[in-house]
């Protein structure tokens, strides 16, 4: 085998995954980054950086769709692995060295032909080959309007989600910008799932009748906001932060006792909250006050941590720290109040029904970093519909 080819297959060999998330997936699509991170791979941050698609759960007609899209969009040699919602970490690490050794073969192959891999832009199928006026690319053209200071100017509609690196799964916000203002949004969840949001199974088994202790229900509620964390520092462009974050959160579901994640935790917190850079960024946008919660009806860290998108990180972070604290109490859990508010009232209903109003009037630079503050657990509307249960009085 020459040079090229092994250094061919040295690439492959070490993908940039995107992971492809669906609704009530939540614990498989955590094995799933955890199996990466052990790899020492890089995630993606979109399509075109990366040739592996890794889709966590099973995601209907209308969230497939969306995942065709963007392997459409992904440059070849690519391939596409797909894992089910009771998939173990075998599985996932076996599915893994499956795709990479077939990618490995096709990228020798090409150099081998004389070819070389696509490095990037689009692979559309025949059926989107075609142009549409007023559309080119699938993207709207810009309409004209006036905007909030009486201008007028261009109006585009601006399609996230719901396949996006750290996004939450099946979420999708079309935005309506004027400039890079946004004038109004509309939000959806895209795909369904089955089963227990994975954040709320502590609680939930407790109201069922089943022995959990405080400190497991302490441990979920630590690696939740860890993995809200992870996701907002993803989205603030500091992605050794949100790697360290990750590994934190799979520590803490490891189930390592709170002595050895205390003082790593600690540092990490530290480095977090001194940063001047990160918190210039993150402040003075996306604000909840005492008329958003009573309006939409918030619970949980958003309702507890009033304020900025700056306010909500402190506030997973000192919850954070407190939780770690308690992961070994043996006593019996009491109460229903999860991660992200009482698990009876499926409390990211009403993050998702806010994420309208705190988008209006921000910068397009400001909203995905709106949305990480929020991070709705899309798994408690999908496991409200199949289960639903009324909330108590």
């Amino acid at each position: 085998m020459g040079l090229s080819a092994r250094l061919a297959r040295c690439a492959a060999g070490r993908p940039r995954p995107l992971i492809a998330a669906v609704p009530g997936a939540t614990g498989v699509r955590l094995a799933a980054e955890a199996e990466v991170r052990r790899r020492g791979w890089r995630p993606a941050s979109s399509p075109g950086e990366t040739g592996l698609l890794l889709i966590c759960g099973e995601p209907g007609a209308a969230l497939d769709e969306a995942i065709e899209t963007v392997w459409w969009a992904m440059p070849g040699p690519r391939a596409q692995v797909r894992v089910d919602a009771a998939a173990a970490s075998a599985e996932i690490a076996e599915a893994l060295d499956r795709a990479v050794i077939g990618l490995a073969d096709v990228a020798a192959q090409r150099v081998a032909a004389g070819t070389r891999p696509a490095m990037g832009g689009w692979s559309p199928p025949a059926r989107h080959e075609e142009h549409h006026m007023g559309a080119p690319a699938g993207l709207a053209m810009a309409d004209r309007a006036a905007d909030r200071d009486g201008l007028t100017l261009d109006v585009l509609r601006v399609p996230l989600g719901p396949v996006l690196a750290d996004w939450p799964a099946g979420l999708q916000v079309v935005m309506t910008l004027q400039g890079d203002v946004v004038q109004g949004a509309e939000v959806e969840v895209v795909g369904t799932g089955e089963g227990v949001a994975f954040w709320d199974e502590p609680w939930l088994a407790a109201r069922e009748g089943r022995t959990v202790t405080s400190g497991a229900a302490a441990r979920r509620l630590a690696a939740a906001h860890l993995d809200s964390v992870g996701r907002l520092l993803g989205v603030a462009g500091w992605p050794s932060a949100a790697a360290r974050a990750g590994r934190l959160r799979d520590d803490v579901l490891a189930g390592r006792p709170a002595a050895r994640v205390t003082a790593s935790y600690g540092a990490f917190a530290r480095r977090i909250g001194r940063s001047r850079l990160l918190r210039w960024m993150i402040r003075d946008f996306g604000v909840i006050d005492d008329a958003v919660v009573d309006r939409f009806d918030l619970t949980g860290p958003a309702a507890r941590h009033p304020g900025d998108v700056a306010a909500r990180l402190a506030g997973w972070l000192a919850e954070t720290t407190a939780a770690i604290a308690a992961v070994d109490d043996e006593t019996a859990l009491a109460g229903d109040e999860g991660p992200r508010g009482p698990v009876t009232r499926a409390p990211s209903a009403g993050l998702i029904a806010a994420l309208p109003a705190l988008l209006e009037g921000a910068e397009f630079s400001a909203a995905r970093l709106i949305i990480a503050s929020l991070d709705p657990d899309v798994d408690q509307l999908v496991a409200a519909a199949v289960s639903p249960e009324a909330p108590d009085a």
